[in-house]
């Protein structure tokens, strides 16, 4: 089995990517989600925690703390926040192998869509024009 990770001293001084890294990354990619969404949300904060909180979980009946990859609320002042968590995306996107910008476009259009009760055919039009519009996923040789 040919691995990127064999003969590639490249691996050995790799990190995972932290929250700040995760939170750049995320402002870059919602940049690209299409403006119909991004229209309909109005301006976005977003947040990167490790894990939800207690309270997050029993709110959306969750059993660990990794089935909550992000959730869109409203802040105190009653703006929108998409909070990431870190450890449940990190999880996420290396059992999936996708690009971690993938992975984020992911959970921030599912929050978005669920926050706006959007339909599932605007949902899948909403995939379909951001499938049609992303790069090829690179792998490491």
């Amino acid at each position: 089995m040919n691995s990127p990770f064999h003969n590639d001293s490249r691996w050995s001084h790799m990190r995972a990517p932290s929250a700040a890294d995760i939170s750049h990354l995320a402002r870059k990619t919602w940049e690209k989600v299409p403006h119909s969404l991004r229209k309909m949300t109005g301006e976005i904060a977003i947040t990167v925690e490790e894990f939800p909180d207690d309270e997050t979980m029993d709110e959306v009946g969750s059993e660990t703390p990794f089935d909550i990859m992000g959730l869109l609320r409203e802040s105190d002042a009653g703006h929108p926040v998409l909070v990431l968590y870190r450890r449940a995306v990190l999880d996420y996107w290396v059992e999936q192998g996708d690009e971690l910008s993938a992975v984020l476009t992911q959970v921030m259009v599912h929050e978005a869509a669920h926050q706006l009760e959007l339909s599932e055919e605007l949902v899948a039009q909403l995939e379909a024009e951001i499938e049609a519009s992303a790069p090829q996923p690179r792998t490491v040789q």
